[in-house]
């Protein structure tokens, strides 16, 4: 029994180890020469960009049939944007950048039905976008994207109607464009 339990803490010990060893690998390590020469090495930085303090999220427009997504899809950005960058979301006037941007489209798809009632059982609610991040105060363009697609799947025979289509895809879009804010390595 003893010889069990040092062997449960061994694997313990090194999963651990590894663990912790990924950990640092996968950081947000930055390689910087010394100006001098005499010292280089990693040192943590942001994954956003320093130059950047705020931006300005107008409500994205909607060029497609489907009505509500790019309203959901600005909330959920500047959301987003609140908690996961270090940038505040302010009126135009006030900002560093603005982030704009228009829903192409909107696709509802299923994937699968019900043999013997022909019922969906699932379905993917898609939203296709253009948007450009831009630096208000030198006019140029930091990121540029399109037809940036998000697709999400929900499932009608489990009480899940479009809605949860919609929010899920919407939420996913909008983790994935701040995601596009990150500066470039």
């Amino acid at each position: 029994m003893s010889d069990e339990r040092s062997q449960i803490r061994q694997a313990f010990s090194l999963v651990a180890f590894l663990s912790s060893l990924v950990a640092g690998l996968t950081g947000c390590a930055d390689y910087q020469q010394s100006g001098t020469g005499a010292r280089g090495g990693y040192k943590w930085t942001s994954l956003y960009r320093q130059d950047v303090r705020t931006v300005a999220v107008p409500i994205f427009t909607n060029i497609d049939y489907s009505r509500g997504d790019e309203m959901a899809l600005t909330k959920a950005i500047i959301t987003q944007i609140e908690q996961r960058t270090p940038y505040k979301v302010v009126d135009r006037e006030k900002a560093d950048t603005v982030l704009e941007g228009q829903v192409t489209r909107v696709q509802r798809q299923t994937i699968s039905s019900d043999r013997q009632s022909g019922l969906p059982q699932e379905q993917l609610y898609g939203i296709r976008v253009d948007f450009t991040w831009k630096d208000l105060r030198t006019g140029k363009v930091l990121v540029d994207r399109r037809d940036f697609d998000q697709t999400s799947p929900y499932y009608p025979t489990l009480g899940e109607g479009r809605s949860i289509g919609q929010l899920n895809s919407v939420e996913d879009m909008a983790v994935a464009i701040v995601h596009e804010l990150e500066a470039d390595w």
